[in-house]
């Protein structure tokens, strides 16, 4: 693919799914927008107002001066212990952050002793009660002129004739500033959630088993449920797990608004960004600025497309009973394992450079096709260059694996013990297949394959594999037997 049509083909990519106008160069400094990885599913399924999960870095030039200053356009979940305003002749001498009412119920608790008109809906129409609020629970209490109290359970509507003071609708921050000059360049730092990406990578596969060739490409899904729109931002992504605590922090207020807006300018990119070093994670910027519209999601390159990827379609069956080692041998013949094993279809390839890739690959979903056939879904980690992706993609249809012991023997004074175990492998397809089998050898840690050795390998301590090929519309059977030794110092049940 020349560069010109790898460039055509992002373009295409980035308007298709971000819904804007083409992303501008900055010609003057820009608010930043840094969003970590972690948190995307509980970000993008948020039904209503702003979500506490998330993690992002806000960098925003703003323009102060001396005396009070505030600011109240912020997300509803910033972390107010992270706030920093910083600039050259800008020196803060207090800052305090008011957190926003956050409902009707906040609002009437706050109006407790002040006078209240209250609606109230009968069978013969609107009645309006008027006094003094005493008490907001289950329902309304009122002091009337005459000193008697009335308890409303329900109401339509509330008249307040006193509003409270210091009423927040927004989450605000007041600052007080000396500021040589009077009006100064500053820069207001915060983290917030309410924000979160991931990446989503989808895999056109063709050609089956080792043979298979993957076409590769990723973007990054970036989700805004803050509360707020960032418009004219420049855009980090950063891939990793640093530590972090905003979590704990419950969004102020509500965010009640209409959709994004059709002239928000949508972040683009002509090119994939490339990955540089941050701290021990990866960062991925985004050139230019753009709009990231609140309650919006927003799909962007990540990376270049990969074409021709060398990969391995398998299929396994495989017995898993965790990695747990035992004290003593195993002697009883009842160990569980046997039965129906799920034989699970998986996509093997490896993230080197030499394969056509060799990048760092955010954690994400991956998404695989046949043609236009789904072959699966599957959760990718943060995956370094260098490493090998084994990915599951779901159950196989028409191949099945049964695993059987068929035979027990235990010699105590010899302290050996020789079990027999039969996997019989049954293909409905009209093709021939070839499965991975896995089992493991769990009842001791001496153990030796005295029958079958030569159609299974040793896989690591306590694991043995075989590649099995199952005739079409037919079925294979394997067995082996293993024996195992102890030392005359161990003690058996």
């Amino acid at each position: 693919m020349t560069r010109s049509s790898l460039r055509t083909l992002l373009r295409a990519a980035a308007l298709t799914f971000a819904l804007g106008a083409t992303m501008n160069a900055a010609a003057v400094e820009s608010q930043r927008l840094v969003i970590y990885s972690g948190g995307f599913d509980a970000v993008s399924q948020t039904r209503a107002g702003a979500s506490n999960a998330g993690y992002a870095l806000v960098q925003r030039p703003v323009r102060v001066s001396a005396g009070e200053w505030s600011i109240d356009d912020l997300p509803l979940a910033l972390d107010p212990s992270t706030v920093q305003l910083h600039g050259d002749g800008v020196a803060v001498r207090s800052q305090r952050y008011d957190f926003a009412t956050a409902d009707h119920a906040q609002l009437l608790q706050r109006a407790i002793g002040r006078e209240i008109g209250v609606d109230q809906l009968t069978a013969t129409g609107v009645r309006e009660f008027r006094g003094t609020l005493v008490a907001v629970g289950n329902g309304l209490t009122l002091r009337e002129t005459g000193g008697q109290l009335r308890v409303l359970s329900g109401f339509s509507s509330v008249t307040l004739t006193d509003p409270p003071g210091g009423l927040v609708t927004r989450p605000t921050l007041r600052f007080m500033l000396d500021a040589s000059g009077g009006t100064r360049d500053a820069r207001l730092d915060y983290a917030t959630a309410g924000l979160a990406w991931r990446a989503e990578y989808r895999a056109v596969l063709r050609g089956s088993g080792a043979n298979c060739r993957m076409a590769l490409e990723g973007h990054a899904m970036v989700a805004n449920r803050s509360g707020v729109d960032f418009n004219n931002v420049a855009l980090d992504l950063v891939a990793g797990e640093p530590n972090r605590r905003i979590d704990r922090i419950a969004p102020s207020g509500t965010a009640m608004r209409a959709s994004a807006p059709m002239e928000a300018k949508m972040m683009m990119a002509d090119a994939a960004p490339q990955a540089v070093a941050s701290g021990e994670n990866h960062r991925y910027r985004l050139p230019g600025t753009g709009d990231l519209p609140d309650d919006s999601l927003q799909r962007l390159p990540l990376m270049a497309p990969a074409n021709d990827v060398p990969c391995e379609r398998r299929l396994v069956a495989e017995r898993h009973d965790g990695d747990w080692m035992p004290e003593r041998p195993m002697i009883h013949r009842e160990l569980g394992g046997d039965g129906e094993i799920p034989v699970r279809a998986r996509l093997v390839f490896q993230n080197e450079r030499s394969a056509g890739l060799g990048v760092p690959l955010p954690a994400g979903r991956l998404r695989a096709f046949d043609g236009a056939d789904l072959l699966g879904e599957a959760d990718l980690g943060h995956t370094a260059a260098g490493r090998t992706l084994d990915l599951d993609l779901g159950g196989a249809f028409d191949v099945t694996a049964q695993r059987k012991t068929t035979d027990f023997q235990l010699d105590r004074s010899g302290r050996t013990m020789t079990e027999t175990v039969e996997w019989t492998l049954r293909n409905a397809k009209a093709t021939e297949t070839t499965v991975r089998l896995g089992d493991r050898l769990p009842r001791w840690t001496e153990w030796q394959l005295v029958e079958g050795g030569e159609r299974f390998r040793k896989k690591d301590a306590q694991r043995i594999e075989a590649d099995v090929r199952v005739p079409a519309g037919g079925e294979t059977v394997l067995r082996y037997t293993v024996r195992y030794r102890w030392a005359a110092d161990i003690t058996l049940d």
